[in-house]
């Protein structure tokens, strides 16, 4: 293979490191000892607080909530008893564990059928007590017969704390407000693990675990379940494609080095800048791990390549970095490009992830060059044989079967454009379609147990989360104007009969409960006072009667100028939870009420509004940087432009893919299309700056494409083929977005490396041809 060098800058940086190789190598240790020590400070949180700015309107209004009213995250026990809730074992169990779950850190009270304040009259004496006796006092089955039909019959209890049935009961265990910071999830939901395991053996009752919390903590799980298993087989499939590709354990690690020093470097400066492990960075190490080896790799290959073709060593080694400074470089700086575009979302994880996983690349590439570079040096490898057949028996330095490739892209480069052409508009119809929307629970698959307890709500109690509404009367001691009062009872009818509430949780109903107490227990007086007086004087005696952390400060404002509304659905996914949110909201304000959405799961819905504005910011940021960097690179800004739609075409395809595969966009997926311009541009550099620098030199059109296929063709495989196991491997793991993110990342990076090897050649020898029959003399080339 001929390779002609030219006095330069390249040159010169080549010889440079040539020269000082060793305090190049040196320097890099330097730089590693230095970054390293920052794994020491790893920490982790998985609330939904993470992914805002402390500056977001959403923010400040979750916090002005949690002053006024607390935390509104639970850990949830759900009792299933198929015989029924009200037999003595699963009473007694269910009691037992709401006395238990108090004793669980950062919970600051618990709800259930067992400590449910319930009102009733004897004569003229209202009493508040807990729905069920206290514990060591015996629950027979008439009392629990009776229990049941009160409860049953109950205006709050029903599809709240016992489902209708009777078959199921909820126990809620709210946590302690965390403005400055997260609950430790990890301990909290461990602790009911714990709790819950003691009664694993019992036959008559099935328990499981829910609530914000879990969920939480179910993130962390599982981003750390996958990362323990597909890290260390992703490294084993590196080792394996280096081996089949190498023949050589030394030659094998000098790749591996380069992304194990790439990783320990990015995450030692992630933790040292303050960054805390997400799910969102948990997929950072197989983005690191299979970026940073695509540039020793495309070295690794030439130098082999030129070793193949009778080469010494120094010489091989020379020529390889000279001839790949440039095009790592430009490759290096596309992908930064894409990673550094999703720095424009307002999304916090995801603009730490692009700036670490921007900064990695461009780690890798330091430690390519500077680190594994100056080692090829020293060390001489022996030839593996499929080099040396590659080069030293083809002619003209073109392996045969690359040839032949040549001549069937030629033969028949008008039908593969066309059909390029269809395939693009068909695509590009179907992404159209995209569907953006989001279920948190469903971004666990049905082997994890929060989405079965999660399932099990669903199917028995229609669901046991939904937003808090924040109704604010306007004026101190407000909310106990009746006046104020029948609006919110109005209002609270409505949302009540809308078909996916299945209840609404406030004091309005435990006034009215009240007010018919005072009445001797009058169904006809359950109403709401006429008086503020009487409002104020019902609240007092109920709240006079109630144990210690059992108030109504949770429900509304020491000022009493607000109140919350709680609102169970069966509402998911992210559409169904702002259309109806907005409906709720409309309807509230049409009544003449001043309410307002929040609440922690309210937040996690609200990041599709994010996600939909850093998918649409980053790809035309990425986009158009990614255009000027070509334009810039080939000095043409028509070659820039056309350079584009290789790139292009595999984004079009990955929205073609979710449409069929009924991938909706979220935050998993959303973030594929910037990383893959980003990544599926290099092999269009690789193979375009290669295609200018030899046309340059004079070769003929067919040569070129033989000459690119043989010497630069063996490493676009070899990368992608890493690239697209790195991200693929995690469609086989737990959490739904990363899976759809490795798949997309997989399916789009194969995608461009067929289009790069089959429609650009077609469509650079076409116009080739179509300039040549109009007879232009002059070819637009650098």
């Amino acid at each position: 293979m001929s390779y002609q060098i030219e006095d330069g800058f390249v040159t010169r940086f080549t010889n440079l490191i040539k020269k000082y190789s060793k305090a190049s190598f040196f320097t890099s240790l330097i730089f590693i000892a230095a970054l390293a020590p920052g794994l020491r400070l790893f920490s982790e949180k998985y609330d939904v607080r993470i992914w805002f700015r402390e500056t977001d309107p959403l923010i400040k209004t979750l916090n002005s909530f949690e002053r006024q009213f607390g935390n509104d995250e639970s850990v949830v026990v759900v009792m299933h008893a198929p015989e029924g809730i009200f037999t003595p074992g699963p009473a007694q169990a269910l009691r037992e564990i709401t006395e238990e779950m108090w004793k669980v850190p950062e919970v600051i009270r618990v709800e259930s059928l067992s400590n449910y304040n319930y009102t009733y009259a004897i004569d003229d004496d209202i009493i508040v007590e807990p729905f069920f006796l206290e514990p060591g006092e015996e629950m027979d089955q008439s009392y629990l017969n009776d229990r049941k039909e009160k409860a049953l019959s109950h205006k709050v209890m029903p599809n709240y704390l016992v489902s209708e049935d009777g078959k199921a009961a909820m126990i809620f265990a709210r946590l302690i407000p965390t403005l400055d910071g997260s609950p430790n999830y990890e301990v909290i939901v461990g602790k009911t693990q714990e709790l819950v395991d003691k009664y694993k053996e019992r036959k008559d009752i099935e328990l499981h675990i829910i609530g914000e919390a879990a969920v939480n903590d179910a993130f962390r799980s599982v981003a750390n379940s996958d990362a323990a298993i597909f890290l260390p087989s992703l490294f084993a499939l590196i080792i394996i494609y280096l081996l089949l590709t190498f023949r050589s354990f030394v030659a094998m690690l000098f790749p591996f080095g380069v992304t194990i020093i790439s990783l320990v470097t990015t995450l030692g400066l992630a933790f040292m800048m303050g960054f805390s492990y997400n799910n969102i960075l948990s997929i950072l190490p197989a983005i690191l791990i299979a970026i940073s080896i695509a540039d020793s790799v495309h070295i690794l290959v030439t130098y082999f390549n030129f070793r193949g073709g009778g080469m010494g060593n120094e010489d091989a080694a020379y020529y390889a970095l000279h001839k790949n400074l440039i095009p790592t470089f430009l490759t290096s700086v596309s992908t930064m490009i894409g990673f550094f575009s999703l720095t424009l979302t307002e999304l916090v994880p995801v603009r730490q992830l692009g700036i670490l996983a921007g900064i990695g690349c461009f780690f890798a590439w330091l430690t390519t060059i500077f680190f594994m570079c100056p080692m090829l040096f020293w060390i001489p490898f022996k030839v593996p044989k499929h080099f040396k057949s590659l080069t030293g028996k083809s002619e003209d330095g073109v392996n045969p079967y690359a040839a032949k490739l040549v001549d069937k892209i030629d033969a028949n480069k008008g039908k593969m454009i066309i059909v390029m052409v269809v395939f693009a508009v068909v695509s590009l119809f179907l992404s159209t379609k995209i569907n953006i929307n989001s279920n948190p629970y469903e971004y666990f698959n049905q082997r994890q147990a929060i989405r079965k307890a999660n399932d099990f709500v669903k199917e028995v109690f229609g669901g046991n989360t939904g937003p808090e509404f924040i109704i604010d009367s306007g004026k101190d001691e407000g909310i106990k104007d009746p006046a104020f009062l029948r609006k919110v009872e109005a209002f609270k009818n409505k949302v009540d009969a809308l078909p996916y509430v299945n209840k609404t949780v406030d004091i309005i109903d435990i006034v009215k409960d009240m007010n018919k107490n005072l009445y001797g227990g009058k169904e006809s007086e359950y109403r709401l006072p006429e008086t503020q007086n009487q409002v104020a004087e019902q609240l007092f005696l109920y709240s006079m009667s109630l144990p210690q952390g059992m108030d109504l400060n949770n429900r509304m404002t020491l000022k009493k100028d607000k109140m919350r509304m709680s609102v169970l659905w069966s509402i998911y996914d992210t559409k169904g939870w702002l259309k109806h949110i907005g409906e709720i909201e409309k309807m509230g304000r049409d009544m003449g009420l001043e309410i307002e959405a929040t609440g922690k799961f309210y937040l996690f819905q609200r990041m599709m509004d994010y996600v939909v504005l850093t998918f649409v910011k980053s790809i035309t940021m990425a986009m158009f940087l990614v255009a000027l960097l070509m334009i810039v690179i080939f000095r043409s800004f028509k070659i820039g432009l056309i350079s584009l739609i290789p790139n292009v075409l595999p984004l079009v395809l990955g929205g073609a893919i979710m449409v069929l595969g009924k991938v909706d966009l979220n935050i998993g997926s959303a973030l594929v299309f910037s990383v893959c311009l980003g990544i599926a541009v290099d092999d269009t550099i690789h193979f375009l700056s290669n295609y200018y620098r030899l046309k340059k030199e004079g070769m003929a059109e067919r040569e070129i494409m033989g000459t690119i296929f043989t010497y630069t063709g063996s490493a676009l495989v070899v990368t992608t083929v890493i690239l697209s196991s790195g991200f693929g491997i995690y469609y086989f793991g737990d959490f739904i977005p990363n899976e759809n993110f490795g798949m997309l990342c997989a399916l789009v990076l194969t995608g461009a490396l067929l289009i790069d090897m089959f429609f650009l050649p077609a469509l650079l020898m076409w116009l080739s041809e179509f300039k040549s029959k109009r007879g232009a003399g002059a070819d637009d080339r650098p």
